[in-house]
């Protein structure tokens, strides 16, 4: 569940075509076996390092990432290659974009010295992580440091340290400008807020570092805003969710996650304004609106009903008439902050009992919480940008 936001023109960085000639006698290599999560960096809030400081320490750990794959349906454009940053976690591995790598049969990565064959080990497209296995790169850089996940500030120095426009390893420099930005990419997006900065973001960057004024990442960065009205407005994943999805990604290859399938806001006094309610209601009616219901996910085999009625309010996109949750397992959905908790805490196989409301009468449905699959709409959206 994700509340509402009003709309904003992004995309997943795209990338220029790289010579192909280095990635022609790539093959892949062995399964990986599970590695361990990198040390993380220590506790000091701030070092106060230079730019040029930064890029000597941090710029050895950032590589270029390369992919490319064959369409053998279409005839003009065939070959869709691709490249961007990525960093090294050590023990081989590196952390890179999803969209990086989507639909590669060929994956390589490069220091500035040599270039490595690559294997995809991991890969999550709801939160647009991969992580690949390049044989020997340990022996030729250090992993990058992980700052602490509590220390990132709105105002604080911020660095983006990758691959622009495919023209060499740069370093650009700004501020977290934002923190917690919920983007309306998926269903699942809330619950991995971005950093922005204002460190100017080019396509090539994704995948790369961002990183403070200790030299230590806070982020990885991944996309950034195509919108006219935006000025150098870049977003990156944070660090902590990163903490949390490797150790799955390498042992699996994947992020097991529930799948709810639900996606709305909380009920305000401007939707029962809508929906034709007495002024009054604002102070007695609490709930989550749910607006759209996946197909196959928990809530449709719930029975659980979306909105049907599209409605703009102001800049605010809504859809009305769906279900209000009121209850999950006996606990009051008065907030946001409570809708967050209960979905963090569903569990793959756990029986939910959701108590809505439907048209004004009060209901009670089961769900039974099941793994969320990897969707072909998860990939067409990167497809597609």
């Amino acid at each position: 569940m994700i509340p509402f936001l009003p709309r904003i023109r992004i995309r997943s960085i795209r990338f220029a075509s790289l010579a192909l000639t280095a990635l022609v006698a790539l093959t892949l290599t062995a399964p990986v076996s599970a590695q361990q999560v990198p040390a993380t960096g220590n506790e000091l809030a701030t070092c106060g390092k230079t730019p040029a400081e930064i890029y000597r320490d941090v710029s050895p750990s950032v590589v270029q990432v390369f992919s490319f794959g064959i369409n053998p349906f279409q005839i003009i454009g065939r070959v869709d290659a691709k490249n961007g940053s990525g960093v090294y976690l050590g023990k081989d591995l590196v952390a890179t974009n999803f969209h990086v790598v989507l639909d590669a049969s060929e994956m390589a990565v490069s220091t500035e010295d040599e270039i490595f064959v690559a294997e995809l080990v991991g890969r999550d497209p709801v939160f647009d992580i991969a992580i690949l296995r390049a044989e020997g790169l340990s022996e030729h850089i250090e992993p990058i440091a992980l700052a602490p996940a509590d220390k990132i500030a709105i105002g604080q120095p911020a660095y983006v340290i990758g691959y622009p426009l495919a023209i060499g390893k740069s370093i650009s420099a700004g501020v977290v400008s934002g923190v917690g930005r919920v983007l309306p990419l998926n269903t699942s997006s809330w619950l991995s807020p971005f950093i922005q900065t204002d460190a100017p973001v080019s396509s090539g960057n994704s995948g790369g570092a961002l990183v403070d004024d200790c030299g230590h990442m806070i982020g990885i960065v991944t996309l950034r805003s195509l919108s006219p009205e935006a000025e150098n407005i870049g977003f990156a994943i944070p660090v902590e969710t990163l903490r949390d999805e490797l150790p799955e990604l390498i042992e699996t290859g994947k992020v097991a996650r529930p799948w709810h399938g639900l996606y709305g806001q909380m009920v305000n006094p401007t939707i029962l304004q809508l929906l034709g309610a007495p002024p009054m209601a604002a102070l007695f009616t609490r709930g989550f609106l749910v607006e759209t219901v996946e197909p196959g996910s928990a809530a449709d085999k719930a029975g659980i009903r979306g909105g049907s009625l599209p409605v703009m309010w102001g800049l605010q996109e809504m859809i009305l008439g769906g279900d209000i949750i009121v209850q999950v397992n006996g606990r009051d959905i008065l907030t946001i902050e409570d809708a967050r908790d209960v979905v963090r805490g569903l569990k793959i196989g756990q029986t939910v009992k959701v108590s809505i409301l439907r048209d004004g009468e009060p209901m009670e449905v089961t769900a039974v919480i099941e793994e969320r699959p990897m969707l072909e709409r998860d990939l067409e959206a990167y497809r597609h940008q």
